[in-house]
């Protein structure tokens, strides 16, 4: 009896063992992958700027199978210029061979860095002046936002605010909101608003 419990105990740690060395491997395969996109960012980023004071930073990153011999890595970095510190935010997407690492193709885009907060109120705006339109039965609404706070929610973006709104032909009144962006549609799964009067 003492025996079998050592074997299963044996087997046990084998089998654990085993996990620890595939997850290892797939770690350190992820973390292969994540300095070739960097370094072959730089690269390209140095030889376009025509400065080789060029590093990136990868802040996050996706990978995604191409085909059967290539896979590809996207997602955003931080193109660092290290003469003066400036910081570039940057989308990217590379593409590699797998069967020898290999890069095969490199593309990015500097993108403002702001472009995500400001589409997502673009958004937010659009939402909310169509529940309002709904509630008060106009399309005569005019929204003048004075503050947002981005918070994050389970399954989106919560926006807190204020502003001044004018529903139809009365006069500007003081706003409060309270949305929620599903963060897959990018539409509201949320709105709650009070107008002061």
């Amino acid at each position: 009896m003492n025996g079998h419990i050592n074997f299963i105990k044996y087997k046990s740690f084998v089998i654990v063992a085993l996990c620890l060395a595939f997850s290892t491997a797939a770690f350190a395969a992820v973390e292969k992958n994540h300095q070739l996109v960097a370094q072959n960012l730089s690269q390209k980023l140095q030889d376009d700027l025509a400065n080789q004071n060029v590093t990136v930073e990868l802040k996050k990153v996706k990978e995604y199978k191409v085909s059967k011999s290539e896979i590809g890595l996207t997602g955003d970095a931080v193109c660092v210029l290290t003469d003066d510190n400036r910081q570039l935010p940057i989308r990217f997407d590379v593409k590699v061979k797998t069967a020898d690492q290999k890069v095969s193709e490199v593309k990015y885009d500097f993108v403002e860095a702001n472009s995500d907060s400001t589409a997502n109120e673009e958004i937010l705006m659009k939402e909310l002046m169509t529940r309002i339109s709904r509630d008060y039965k106009t399309e005569n609404i005019v929204i003048a936002i004075d503050s947002v706070e981005n918070v994050e929610a389970a399954g989106g973006k919560k926006f807190l605010g204020a502003g001044e709104v004018r529903v139809g032909d009365l006069i500007w009144n003081r706003i409060k909101f309270d949305v929620v962006l599903d963060a897959y549609t990018q539409k509201a799964s949320k709105i709650v608003y009070k107008i002061e009067k």
